[in-house]
């Protein structure tokens, strides 16, 4: 009886130290997601196709590379490559994907939110040891949706249940991979289960050190189309303001 006591009393400490260290990463990444900087970085994203096959047979599909432009909470995509050649449309064809970083966060802290985290362990990545949350958010929560578009069939939008982690620094508190898995899709709804990692880091601009996406990989598809896997690199991060300097004449 004596060492299940002992084995009890010393999970409470345990326990205290998990909560602290989740509502600090709280306090810290509200922070972080309403305080973005503006910045400008290289993005250079390989998409992959495979039928619905089982495993998937993935074949380059195309290279796509384009400036990304963050203003506070503004971004846009700008100077658009594909293949090397000018990308002139607003979306690209099959299969898209967003650049609004940060807009995973307060879905997952936002107290305001139906998302519950789980503490999970400790983890070694990305040559650090991090505390790793996992989550969940209930359908119709505080994520975007997903919309489906199919010929003149018109567009379908649902918001779908989020199940994910996320790997937090330890003492920063700062979220350094978000992974999101989104599978419960209404029936004829149009979309596979899709599942996504974000990876940040901390780079250097002039004279600051700010916590930046490096990556991203994202699988996702259609039930009656294609498989898709984009690979995604960020790179070359500097401060909005330089580019603003340059003039053509």
């Amino acid at each position: 009886m004596r060492r299940f006591l002992l084995f009890g009393i010393l999970l409470l400490p345990l326990a205290g130290q998990e909560n602290t260290a989740l509502e600090h990463a709280r306090t810290v990444n509200l922070e972080r997601a309403a305080k973005l900087p503006s910045f400008v970085m290289d993005e250079k994203a390989t998409r992959y196709k495979s039928r619905h096959t089982d495993p998937p047979k993935w074949e380059v599909f195309d290279t796509i590379e384009s400036e990304i432009v963050v203003r506070g909470k503004g971004f846009t995509r700008e100077n658009v490559r594909r293949d090397g050649n000018a990308w002139k449309k607003p979306n690209f064809s099959d299969f898209n994907w967003g650049i609004p970083f940060g807009n995973e966060i307060k879905p997952v802290f936002d107290p305001k939110c139906s998302t519950v985290i789980k503490f999970e362990g400790r983890e070694d990545a990305h040559g650090k040891q991090l505390l790793a949350y996992g989550f969940h958010s209930p359908p119709n929560g505080c994520f975007g949706n997903f919309m489906v578009t199919r010929g003149f069939f018109g567009s379908k939008i649902y918001n779908p249940a989020r199940t994910g982690r996320i790997l937090i620094d330890d003492p920063g508190g700062n979220v350094i991979q978000f992974e999101e898995e989104d599978s419960e899709f209404p029936k004829g709804f149009g979309a596979d289960p899709m599942k996504g990692t974000t990876t940040w880091d901390y780079i250097t601009i002039g004279d600051a050190s700010h916590l930046l996406p490096v990556a991203e990989d994202i699988y996702g598809g259609f039930t009656f189309a294609d498989l898709w896997h984009v690979v995604v690199e960020y790179k070359n991060h500097r401060h909005f303001e330089a580019s603003t300097n340059i003039t053509f004449k």
